[in-house]
């Protein structure tokens, strides 16, 4: 079995059972009765593992020796899943699958656009050796329940060595993915087969992106290879095809890439945003509300009983940190939460097991026939304290959610409004491809630029046509700044803040859990009229866009469509109302002058200090028109 396999969750051995024994019973010997309550309590794991099985991390982690684990309650796994923020796993069970069967009257779809997260990875290889830290710091935990720790293969599951690697979970996100989205777009793939220029391909220089891209593709092409013969018989074909189609993936170096890897090609971004205190701050004012004493509550419990200063525990914020992700990694590679994420709960106070009733109870005296009433009422507080189990568990990982959405709206999203302008050539790239689609002249030509007699060498070039699908792979933060540039999730523009209500917290639009866990996906659907009422605005590809062709667009996050901003409650918006909204947001969009940076803010740059030939470069920069940039400074 591998290691893998062990971490799946099993079903935990039974901690109670109630039993009715006869007088002729309660005088077995003492051995005999001992034998019989082991049997009980192991018989029904037993059964269901087979004699051979051995009994592995996770399930020791879910086992609950007979009357000495802490008692609390987590929330359902299926609830956890959907609540780890970006690194929450993809909502593949829940997703829709179908032809796409509401393709508006007199349309055709012509274009698709794909922005997408790379699947389910490795921690990276810092994270990787802080969980070993963590594993070796916790070894000598003896409290019941959790004995498992001191023999968590920490190394083995999560290798330094594959820090920030695709893993087996990731190829079967976006394989899967590719293949709904090819049920869902049958039509498309059958007018258009697989060619390098119709179906364009790109990745961020990132291997997780890279191998997620060819994944999405194995799925989206399974069963359609590129035929030349313009038959369904192949002829001519020397020696076997491989079994998947091949496709074209392009990719720019890291640091010239922006759009996939933007963040690397914008040194102001880097310098003025990413790590600065002023970023970090309303995530900071949050995490110290509650995680100081959460940490507390963690090394209270690991240290009951403790007799000596050495036998305690002392878990910091910054431990409870790696545990968090410890147990998000847990569930989204091996999708149990009998570890890490159960090890959180020893933080919840309901997990003392106290017996502390709400409210208290008063008995009534002088009235014999109202103890069965009373007995009612107790189950009711049982069943009342259950539920305040279940919520405190709930609002910690909430909690915990929040805390990372804090960091990512200012890191990423619009808590920083020159977040913006890291989507701008993801904007522009959308603007210039659709255009083409829905320009293009019935023989299926796009227009063309005036193009001078062929030159020496310039045969081997390939003639681009209209592409039929862009499909592009990138990161988390590729689909944060993306949404920023949108205005998809600051649309009510209400800044997410370290002081806001617990209503606010849960009515909040950035949401990470929801838009960006990983293999996280944006589509955009172009559709072209079928018949106009008046020729298709054909114009050159160089010539002023004044007025914007016809067709609709259709934004799908995740797989379910979303209402862009400004098409009011439509899902299918005019291509010409988006453009107008994608102007306005884009006005003084330079990425180039914006991402700019040639020293710190405020650095003077005397020829003593840069030398001559910089200054005078300095000098002459500082006369051109300055860029439209807007301010790294959090709106909160």
């Amino acid at each position: 079995m591998s290691v893998a396999q062990k971490q799946e969750a099993a079903p935990g051995l039974s901690t109670a059972a109630t039993t009715t024994t006869s007088k002729k019973s309660a005088i077995l010997l003492p051995s005999v009765a001992l034998m019989l309550a082991l049997s009980c309590l192991f018989a029904p794991a037993a059964a269901q593992a087979g004699p051979a099985a051995n009994v592995s991390v996770a399930d020791a982690a879910a086992a609950k020796p007979f009357g000495s684990s802490p008692s609390f309650s987590l929330p359902p796994l299926n609830w956890l899943r959907t609540h780890l923020g970006t690194k929450s796993p993809y909502p593949h069970e829940s997703r829709p699958v179908g032809p796409l069967k509401d393709t508006p009257k007199g349309y055709e779809l012509v274009q698709l656009h794909l922005i997408c997260r790379h699947g389910t990875r490795y921690p990276d290889s810092d994270k990787s050796v802080g969980f070993k830290k963590m594993t070796d710091k916790l070894k000598g935990v003896k409290l019941p329940g959790f004995e498992w720790i001191k023999d968590w293969p920490s190394e083995a599951l999560y290798p330094p060595a594959r820090g920030n690697l695709l893993s087996v979970q990731g190829d079967a996100d976006l394989y899967q993915i590719g293949r709904r989205f090819s049920i869902r777009y049958k039509t498309l793939l059958d007018k258009y087969p697989y060619d390098a220029n119709s179906y364009v391909f790109a990745s961020s220089a990132k291997s997780r992106s890279l191998q997620s891209a060819y994944g999405f593709s194995i799925g989206f092409f399974e069963g359609r290879l590129a035929d030349d013969s313009g038959s369904a018989v192949e002829k001519g074909v020397i020696g076997k095809r491989p079994p998947v189609q091949p496709v074209d993936i392009s990719m720019l170096p890291i640091g010239l890439d922006k759009e996939m890897a933007v963040k690397y090609a914008c040194p102001r971004w880097l310098e003025s945003v990413d790590g600065q205190p002023a970023v970090e701050r309303n995530n900071k004012e949050y995490e110290a509300k509650f995680l100081p004493a959460l940490a507390q509550r963690l090394s209270a419990a690991l240290s009951a009983g403790a007799t000596t200063p050495a036998a305690q525990f002392n878990l910091t914020v910054k431990d409870v940190g790696v545990i968090q992700n410890m147990c998000g990694f847990e569930v989204a590679l091996h999708n149990t939460d009998k570890t890490w994420c159960r090890f959180l709960g020893l933080g919840l106070s309901s997990s003392k097991g106290d017996g502390h009733e709400k409210g208290g109870k008063s008995k009534k005296h002088g009235k014999d026939d109202e103890d069965d009433d009373e007995d009612d009422d107790e189950d009711d507080d049982e069943d009342d304290d259950e539920d305040d189990k279940d919520d405190e568990a709930k609002n910690l990982f909430q909690k915990l959610e929040v805390a990372d959405d804090l960091d990512d709206y200012y890191t990423y999203g619009p808590g920083v409004p020159f977040n913006r302008h890291l989507g701008c050539k993801l904007g522009t790239s959308l603007v210039q491809a659709v255009e083409m689609a829905l320009t293009e002249d019935k023989t299926g030509g796009a227009p063309k630029k005036d193009k001078a007699p062929a030159a020496l060498g310039d045969d081997d070039e390939e003639e681009p046509g209209v592409s039929r699908a862009v499909l592009k792979f990138g990161h988390s933060e590729t689909i944060m700044l993306f949404s920023t540039f949108l205005g998809l999730y600051n649309q009510k523009g209400v800044p997410l803040t370290a002081n806001m209500t617990p209503e606010q917290y849960a009515n909040r639009e950035f949401r990470t859990s929801n838009f960006s866990p990983f293999s996280a996906n944006m589509a955009f659907e172009i559709y072209r009229p079928t018949a106009p009422k008046a020729p298709l605005l054909r114009r050159r590809q160089d010539a002023p866009a004044a007025t914007a062709p016809a067709g609709l667009i259709r934004l799908l996050v995740n797989e379910v469509p979303m209402v862009l901003p400004g098409c009011g409650s439509n899902y299918f918006c005019e291509w010409s109302t988006f453009k107008k909204v994608l102007q306005l947001t884009s006005s003084g969009c330079d990425f180039d002058g914006c991402c700019t940076s040639l020293g710190k803010p405020g650095a003077s740059a005397s020829a003593p200090e840069v030398g001559e030939v910089k200054a005078a470069f300095l000098k002459a920069f500082e006369k051109r028109a300055e860029p439209v940039c807007l301010s790294v400074q959090p709106v909160a």
